[in-house]
């Protein structure tokens, strides 16, 4: 085999250090792009993330004032038809005018319905990654199936609610003369209502079991919003944690 001349040979060896440089320089700038990018892509997705947890806050805050309130309702919603319905198996009826608040009580419909958007929309476009810490992540799916299972009772009830205290309601009651009474504007005197206004109501058997499947209904959404406050505050220390 031919040999090259020692200048030649000299010159080829330089050429090729100068390439494995070249290539080890452009590999380096090629990392260097890279780790670039995903330091670039790890803050977009952090400050996605901080906005993502910022709105989810501000929901569960505005849901946790809606839950005290709800909460506060069914207790006294409870309350109220328990009482009729010891009125109703003969408990002496001594103040008409708790009667009357007691029954057009009866009447009120309240409902939950969570601000979940920002979460269902994590969710929805598969960004749900975003969140980073799995505790926060875990608890808001959790707090979802409590919305879902929430909504489900919300159907069944309403349903009950028209059946059972709504149409016997609407059969043997002038509510519109009740309501002034209800809200404190005139008293039962005025109105001219009398135990015996009731009479016809508290013999409906449809009445007294929707009184009875409220109290049940009212008791059961007291415990789910119970559990959807505790999620929802323990979400938001984290979140403030986190922070």
């Amino acid at each position: 085999m031919e040999k090259l001349p020692a200048g030649k040979a000299g010159k080829t060896g330089k050429y090729f250090k100068y390439a494995i440089g070249e290539i080890i320089l452009v590999v380096i700038g090629i990392l260097i792009a890279l780790q670039v990018n995903n330091w670039n892509i790890e803050r977009t997705d952090k400050d996605r993330e901080a906005k993502y947890l910022s709105t989810i806050v501000l929901d569960l805050k505005k849901d946790l004032v809606r839950l005290d309130y709800l909460i506060n309702f069914r207790k006294n919603r409870v309350l109220g038809d328990q009482k009729l319905i010891q009125q109703i198996n003969g408990e002496p009826i001594n103040n008409v005018t708790n009667l009357a608040k007691n029954v057009v009580n009866s009447l009120m419909e309240e409902n939950f319905s969570a601000n979940n958007t920002t979460f269902l929309e994590l969710s929805n476009s598969g960004n749900l990654n975003l969140i980073s810490n799995d505790a926060i992540k875990l608890l808001l799916l959790e707090l979802e199936e409590l919305y879902k299972t929430n909504n489900l009772n919300i159907a069944h009830e309403t349903f009950d609610y028209r059946e059972y205290i709504s149409k016997p309601a609407s059969k043997h009651l002038d509510i519109e003369k009740l309501f002034p009474v209800f809200i404190g504007q005139k008293t039962v005197e005025e109105q001219k209502i009398t135990i015996d206004s009731f009479n016809s109501l508290l013999k409906s058997k449809e009445y007294k079991n929707g009184l009875f499947i409220m109290t049940i209904m009212s008791s059961s959404y007291i415990a789910s919003y119970e559990k959807m406050k505790s999620k929802s505050e323990t979400i938001i220390k984290l979140i403030q944690f986190k922070k």
